[in-house]
């Protein structure tokens, strides 16, 4: 009586909490005792009415972490971008030319390849909590010492702070949406919070051109850091910690079935970071990530740049039209979400759906090199717009597959060895269009785009090949 009363308050559970809810260890057994009381009492109504209600509490709760989430992916382009936006005004009073623009944005760039590692074993360490915590309040301070730099050298430094701070957050959020979502919900998860950013990139240019214009590009860099103490505040009273548990979902028929875990069944193959590197799947997912990442940062570095050195752009004119082409990411990072969340309730393997809606992308993404014609200004930034939708629906699912192919423990290593690939090759490109844009014209970067999707579609392909440390799990 007892195991048939607890199987109906995990299926009423489940339907409370709407979608698949994971529950803490706590809460789950409070729950079970609960049901097993009222079947002592013959009052199985009682316990079944408060899995309900706890059920939609927790359901709730998951949501407002991936709140959260997009909180701090806001505040993480925002210092980003802050740089790159008032880069005229900062150059000038520093006396930097653009070839020394572009050691200050590698020294970020190297940063943030080193604090992906770095990051891992952070998280790996204290948990995702702890290890947000660290990252927003070590970005916020490198971000408002930004606005202290005298020379090239202190600029320099302070953004190389910035990117060992920022690319933690990057780490931290994939393994907080495995924790909290079912697999056909992940990417939506991660959609969301990765559009929050795209959006904050959208608002960044606006938002600098007023404060630029109040305050000047020193104390603007002071008060974007400064953000980050909200957001720290928020977190520290706000999130707890759930131990993964079962996960249950609703099949096709409506009724309540177990689903994969969220964490490893056997993981008994993989004994630290010497396995992770010897999986094949891990380095063409690395492959994946590096020739499209040059991409995104150069649209974030150098295309505000490009705009007012080649288009004749103001400072003004440019806060006023480049906000179309991050408000596309935005939109990209929740569609792409969304479409690869339909094809996996349709029956397709995760790993297999996020492939497919990638490669949807590598299709639309080279219309993007038209731009190396010097078209209209209107129709470089609607060509942006289309490149930046597209590179965010795939950074959406690229970012899911080591969620879907990868125990919880390791997924930390897998986006580290990841970011550290990516890293190089983005650290690279960046020398190059610093190189190219001081003799030549940005038009060689826009040719780059045609290519660098198609290739990356292949290799995540092959990461998805044979048979993934999940598939192992479910069949042990």
């Amino acid at each position: 009586m007892a195991a048939t009363s607890f199987r109906t308050g995990v299926s009423l559970l489940a339907r409370a909490a709407h979608r698949s809810p994971q529950c803490c260890y706590k809460r789950y057994k409070q729950l079970a005792k609960v049901l097993h009381r009222a079947d002592d009492r013959t009052e199985p109504g009682r316990g079944e009415s408060k899995m309900v209600a706890e059920g939609a509490k927790i359901a709730r709760f998951r949501w407002l972490v991936v709140a959260m989430l997009a909180f701090a992916a806001v505040l993480n382009y925002l210092d980003r971008q802050t740089l790159a936006l008032m880069a005229g005004a900062v150059q000038g009073e520093l006396s930097i030319d653009d070839r020394g623009y572009a050691m200050v944005v590698n020294a970020f760039l190297v940063a943030y390849m080193i604090g992906g590692l770095i990051s891992a074993l952070i998280v790996d360490r204290i948990g995702a909590r702890w290890g947000m915590i660290v990252f927003v309040g070590w970005w916020s301070l490198a971000s408002a010492l930004t606005g202290l730099a005298q020379n090239i050298w202190q600029l320099g430094a302070t953004r190389f702070a910035l990117g060992l701070g920022e690319a933690g957050n990057w780490v931290a959020s994939p393994k907080l949406v495995r924790e909290w979502f079912p697999k056909r919900e992940r990417a939506l998860a991660i959609g969301i919070y990765s559009s929050a950013a795209h959006f904050g990139a959208a608002v960044a240019p606006a938002l600098m051109a007023i404060l630029f214009v109040a305050f000047g590009w020193r104390l603007t860099f002071v008060i974007t850091g400064a953000l980050g103490l909200i957001w720290l505040g928020a977190w520290l009273a706000l999130y707890r910690p759930a131990r993964p548990l079962p996960i249950y979902c609703e099949d096709a028929a409506g009724s309540h079935v177990e689903a994969r875990p969220a964490e490893p069944i056997d993981d008994s193959g993989w004994k630290g970071w010497a396995s992770v590197m010897r999986t094949r799947g891990v380095w063409f997912y690395a492959i994946a990530n590096s020739l499209t990442n040059p991409v995104w940062f150069f649209y974030l570095f150098w295309f505000p740049k490009y705009l007012v050195q080649e288009r004749g752009l103001t400072m003004a004119e440019m806060g006023r039209t480049t906000w179309v082409v991050y408000a596309a990411a935005g939109f990209g990072a929740v569609g792409g979400g969304m479409l690869s969340g339909l094809v996996v309730s349709r029956g397709v393997r995760p790993a297999r759906a996020r492939v497919a809606v990638m490669g949807l992308v590598a299709l639309v993404a080279p219309v993007g090199a038209l731009n190396a014609l010097q078209p209209s200004v209107t129709m470089s930034l609607a060509l942006g717009a289309i490149v930046a939708f597209c590179h965010t629906a795939w950074v959406t699912n690229q970012t899911a597959l080591p969620v879907d192919l990868y125990p919880s423990r390791h997924i930390g290593k897998v986006m580290g060895i990841g970011g550290i690939v990516t890293g190089i090759v983005t650290i690279g490109s960046t020398y190059l269009v610093g190189q190219l844009v001081a003799v030549l014209t940005y038009r060689p970067m826009f040719l780059a785009i045609a290519i660098a999707y198609p290739l990356g579609v292949i290799a995540a392909y092959c990461a998805t090949t044979g048979r993934s440390m999940a598939d192992r799990e479910s069949a042990a």
